[in-house]
């Protein structure tokens, strides 16, 4: 006789069943260890967690983005730029052998020679305000540098080669602006960019209560000029 055939049979119906209810056992165990895990990994650890899964996915696309930066507006000679509660105007950049009414001295034997920038400043602010500052970062009329010459400059007033003291408030004023330069740094002719300070403006508490005061010194704009040839008076 040949040998028989034998194929599994199909699973009875109570059997399917309890197989379904075993699986569904299984699957709600395992849920519930997994929420009691949650429950038990500190907050900061989710948001780290979450933190990292963002970066993972940002970096996928590239990465994060910074920001764009305010751009410094680049002025020309004679533009009025605002800033630091005042109005500053160049009006021109001259190379003297003489300082004039500037408030350098230069020394002839060395060659040194007066490259003197002219601005029109106006306090735009509503108390009187000093010229200067004398700070590496002044927020003021002494923040104002040149490319190329070291330092602030030293300031003098155009109408008797004064030294300005405080600057009213909305009264114009013609500041010279000197630095003294070797006799071949600057030539006549030559572009130089200078730039204009910018700042924020706080009022003092405590020990400076009431007091106005300038900080947070920074570029508010550039100037680019061409070195004029000194005017003879």
């Amino acid at each position: 006789m040949g040998e028989k055939n034998t194929a599994a049979l199909p699973a009875s119906e109570p059997d399917a069943a309890a197989a379904a209810r075993t699986g569904a056992d299984a699957r709600a165990k395992l849920l519930g260890w997994a929420r009691r895990t949650v429950d038990l990994v500190p907050t900061p650890w989710l948001v780290t967690g979450a933190g990292a899964v963002l970066l993972a996915t940002t970096a996928a696309f590239g990465g994060l983005e910074a920001m764009p930066a305010t751009a410094v507006p680049e002025l020309s000679v004679g533009d009025t730029y605002r800033g630091s509660d005042l109005e500053l105007t160049v009006v021109g950049v001259e190379l003297r052998d003489e300082r004039g009414d500037a408030m350098v001295f230069p020394d002839e034997e060395k060659g040194e020679k007066v490259l003197v920038v002219v601005v029109d400043v106006v306090n735009t602010f509503g108390k009187p305000r000093p010229s200067a500052a004398h700070a590496e970062a002044s927020p003021t009329v002494d923040g104002i540098r040149l490319d190329g010459a070291e330092g602030a400059p030293s300031l003098s007033r155009t109408d008797d080669g004064g030294i300005p003291g405080m600057l009213q408030p909305d009264v114009p004023a013609r500041l010279l602006l000197a630095w003294l330069v070797g006799p071949s740094d600057f030539r006549d002719g030559e572009t130089v960019t200078l730039t204009l300070p910018d700042s924020t403006h706080h009022v003092g508490d405590n020990v400076l209560r009431g007091q106005d005061f300038w900080d947070e010194v920074r570029v508010g704009a550039t100037v680019t000029a061409t070195i004029e040839k000194a005017k003879t008076p």
